[in-house]
């Protein structure tokens, strides 16, 4: 038998479980692009560029209806995903996406804001489920050996999908542009159908030689070879279908109570030190500033460098602690908004400002550094360390949907705050919020790298 083990161990390939996660974050960079397409669009109404007319009102609404959607299919994507598959789910997932670029792509010749609605509450909704399902298809696919990696392809993918919107979107049309992100679902769907499902789930199906099929695809080994592990699959399928959860489990020991409100903290101090109206209206921001650069370079830098430091943080995330992350990040997300809230103030009272026309660009640098090393991935890792297997997928969609309905208000309010207010106080107040999650993170906070999920539910029960 150890024998067996071993062999099996030699002959196991990672490079397939890498080609079915990237095929599968596909989905991810789809509505990454769907995220920051009102990053380069919104100008584009502003400069008469597009005929379609939109009050300030309009574009907050269609900045912030993708979030909104987002709050509501977490729940739905949980079900299907058990349903009818994971694959499956993703897959009827990319139908949706193309019809809402297909919507927004009308609303121009038509003149029509409400169908920018549509596609954008639409887009919303398979925000949701992607970010429900590709985690957990993920993480049933992958040896343990490569799991953490491959769970950091989720922002990874967010992160290319914005970029594309930043480095493509200020330089084609509103019709190219669309038509452009519209591809990203349509080749997700393409290569998505070649990808085997997850075992797991093939598993709870009863079909359980198609989930040989899949170990042995996602393995690169014989059949022979994933039989004990397949074994071990089956236990833990029959383990989850003997202790199913009740919304009441969530709630039934302070565990389950201390887990939910940190992991829902952490969530809420990630979207209101400013993530989400950042990326979505980084080209405004940069053209309000009237920095040295051009704004639309400005965001492709800023882009790059988010995409670079999601690439990194995998490797960081494994050699440092949560905490010790979470604080860099906080610290720094506090720094970085401050000055270019700094900025702001002096600019709105019309301060010359063309000694530090950098300071915006290099602000909000540091910001996505810091960002997509802590407070972007930790709190969502942390998320599924602090929860018991039976209540963690209840838990998950309920964070995830409360996380989205913040960056729906943080969204929707963040350009009235900006007018009524001026851009420095909306600024100051996502680097009050950045305090705070230092603050939080430093006294309430347990440290859960290198710990079993028994210690950890010790810690949070004591």
């Amino acid at each position: 038998m150890a024998k067996s083990v071993e062999n099996q161990v030699e002959q196991t390939k990672v490079l397939p479980q890498y080609v079915a996660a990237l095929v599968a974050n596909l989905l991810v960079a789809s509505v990454g692009c769907a995220m920051s397409w009102t990053s380069p669009t919104l100008l584009k109404m502003d400069s008469g560029e597009t005929d379609i007319p939109a009050s300030s009102d309009e574009k907050s609404w269609i900045g912030s209806l993708t979030p909104l959607g987002a709050v509501f299919s977490p729940f739905l994507a949980g079900y299907t995903a058990d349903r009818w598959g994971r694959k499956t789910t993703l897959i009827a997932t990319a139908c949706p996406v193309i019809v809402g670029w297909v919507l927004i792509a009308c609303a121009e010749p038509a003149r029509s804001i409400p169908l920018i609605y549509v596609g954008r509450i639409i887009h919303g909704l398979c925000l949701g489920v992607a970010f429900t399902v590709i985690p957990m298809y993920c993480g049933e696919i992958a040896e343990d050996k490569v799991r953490g990696a491959l769970g950091s392809f989720l922002q990874i993918f967010v992160s290319l999908g914005s970029l594309s919107q930043y480095a493509v979107g200020p330089y084609v049309s509103y019709l190219v542009l669309t038509i452009f992100s519209a591809t990203v679902p349509f080749l997700f769907a393409v290569t998505m159908w070649f990808i085997p499902e997850s075992p797991y789930q093939h598993v709870m199906a009863g079909e359980e030689q198609k989930a040989l099929e899949a170990l042995q695809w996602l393995r690169g080994t014989s059949v022979e070879a994933v039989k004990e592990e397949l074994a071990i699959i089956k236990e833990n399928v029959r383990e989850k279908m003997e202790n199913k959860s009740t919304p009441r489990d969530l709630i039934s020991t302070k565990a389950s109570v201390t887990a939910l409100y940190l992991s829902m903290g952490l969530l809420g101090l990630q979207i209101f030190t400013g993530i989400d109206a950042i990326l979505f209206y980084c080209q405004d921001i940069f053209a309000a500033s009237g920095g040295d650069l051009d704004s639309s370079v400005s965001t492709i830098i800023v882009g790059m460098v988010m995409l670079l430091a999601s690439a990194c943080t995998p490797f960081i995330v494994e050699s440092l602690g949560r905490r010790i992350l979470l604080l860099i990040s906080a610290a720094g997300m506090a720094v970085s908004l401050a000055l270019i809230g700094t900025f702001f103030h002096l600019l709105n009272n019309n301060s010359d400002t063309s000694s530090i026309g950098w300071l915006p660009v290099v602000s909000l640098v540091i910001y996505m550094i810091v960002f997509s090393i802590g407070f972007g991935p930790v709190p969502w890792a942390v998320m599924g360390e602090l929860f018991a297997p039976n209540v963690k997928s209840m838990a998950s969609s309920i964070a995830t949907s409360f996380c989205w309905f913040l960056a729906f208000l943080v969204t929707n309010f963040f350009p009235t705050i900006s007018k009524e207010l001026g851009s420095d106080y909306a600024f100051w107040i996502f680097g009050i919020f950045a305090v705070v999650a230092f603050v939080s993170v430093f006294f309430l906070l347990p440290e859960t790298k290198g710990k079993s999920l028994q210690e950890i539910q010790a810690i949070l029960g004591g």
